[in-house]
């Protein structure tokens, strides 16, 4: 039996951190305390809260948060695109609570990739190679999912190469795309 039958959605607004987009509330048919720590098991880089409980996650560049009976979305496109979010979440927490069975629950609580932790293992030069006018800034857009790590050519040159793997683990861990044979 699946775990969520519907989810409706309960307010279109405004995104506040993207005007040309918007965010959604949802309410969930089911209660998704329970699934929590078993998507935190299988979606890379969510970040999950036990004391809430929250698990909040990106799909794409949209910014998700699931508590309770209660879906929150950032950066949707539209409101046919909230209710293609809302289908795939339906789809995803119900696959992922039939599959329980095989799944280690996660209960840890990760933090958030900032832009700093990439920035400290960046270059620093502002060679602007990755197309933005500062490394600070291309950490940023790496942190948020709109840029990816390859696009830094002095990283990828042997004197960086300890940075590199280091930066390209962390990367992983938090659930962002890396160049294969870079994170163990």
């Amino acid at each position: 039996m699946p775990l969520i039958e519907r989810i409706e959605i309960t307010h279109l607004l405004p995104c506040l951190a993207d005007p040309d987009k918007i965010r959604f509330h949802a309410q969930v048919s089911g209660d998704l305390t329970e699934a929590l720590p078993y998507l935190n098991a299988v979606l890379k880089g969510a970040i999950y809260n036990p004391a809430v409980p929250a698990l909040t996650f990106n799909h794409g560049e949209r910014i998700i948060c699931l508590r309770g009976r209660l879906i929150t979305c950032a950066k949707a496109e539209d409101a046919e695109d909230a209710r293609a979010v809302c289908d795939y979440l339906r789809d995803l927490v119900n696959q992922t609570w039939e599959r329980r069975g095989e799944i280690t629950p996660c209960h840890e609580q990760r933090n958030r990739l900032t832009p700093i932790d990439i920035y400290r293992l960046l270059p620093r030069n502002n060679c602007r190679r990755c197309g933005l006018p500062t490394c600070l800034a291309f950490a940023a857009a790496v942190a948020a999912y709109q840029r990816n790590i390859v696009q830094c050519g002095p990283l990828f040159t042997p004197e960086w190469e300890e940075h590199r793997r280091l930066l390209c683990q962390l990367l992983a861990d938090a659930g962002h795309e890396v160049p294969g044979g870079f994170a163990s």
